[in-house]
């Protein structure tokens, strides 16, 4: 079949329910859903692309299909080889969760683990977050211009630490971060293994409502988004009065 005439053919693959594990590295695809029928694992809405790329082709055992009507055909038959198989479909990054444990920050894939931890980056990014003392803030902002502060937001961490969120920055002490996705990474370093973080990204933060700081010894913690509010000096005042 023509690539030209493939742009409206919905593919499907059928694997062995054994090679789930192989489907790690497609998980990402998602317009690809999902669907089990005893010991087999069907895919279906792959694109012509998808269907001949070397992550499909890889799979060690496989079956391609195309639906014509309610009929499957195999890939470069004009007979049809069966019905569409009637399944509870998912989208593939929901029926291949990933899972992270409570007590480290190890990346875990459908049944491997892979260590995932700060390395030093040399390209320039914009720094847009701060973490500094409470106290430093507090001497800075008491005699600081309304308009410096504008365009930054905040929120108290502990009660010895805040976080400053905008640009410019602060002319302050303080440790300085760069934003990838929802995290909050210190400035000159990135993830070793970077094209898990939208994984990694997820598995942390589902609903998408915080900010994940990783720290340079690799633990992390969650700021609600909520929590974040516009920096004033009054806004200032009756937060730290609240402590």
């Amino acid at each position: 079949m023509a690539e030209n005439a493939s742009n409206d053919i919905v593919y499907y693959v059928l694997i062995s329910a054994s090679q789930k594990n192989e489907l790690a590295s497609i998980r990402h695809w998602n317009n690809v859903k999902m669907g089990t029928e005893g010991n087999q694992i069907w895919l279906k809405d792959l694109n012509y692309v998808q269907i001949h790329s070397l992550e499909i082709k890889s799979l060690s055992q496989k079956s391609f299909f195309y639906a014509k009507g309610a009929k499957l055909f195999l890939l470069n038959s004009l007979l049809p080889d069966r019905n569409i198989p009637s399944l509870l479909w998912t989208s593939i990054d929901r029926a291949l969760p990933v899972r992270l444990p409570l007590l480290n920050h190890n990346y875990f894939g459908i049944s491997e683990s892979v260590e995932l931890r700060l390395v030093a980056d040399d390209q320039e990014r914009q720094t847009v977050a701060m973490i500094t003392d409470l106290n430093v803030l507090n001497r800075y902002i008491t005699g600081a211009p309304s308009v410096r502060l504008e365009k930054l937001s905040w929120t108290i961490l502990d009660q010895q630490k805040v976080l400053l969120f905008g640009t410019p920055q602060l002319p302050i002490q303080g440790e300085v971060f760069w934003q990838k996705k929802e995290f909050l990474l210190p400035a000159g370093y990135d993830f070793d293994l970077f094209s898990l973080t939208d994984e990694l990204n997820h598995a942390i933060n589902s609903q998408h409502d915080a900010w994940i700081i990783w720290s340079a010894d690799n633990s992390c913690f969650l700021v609600p988004k909520n929590d974040v509010q516009i920096l004033s000096l009054s806004s200032f005042r009756l937060s730290v009065a609240s402590l």
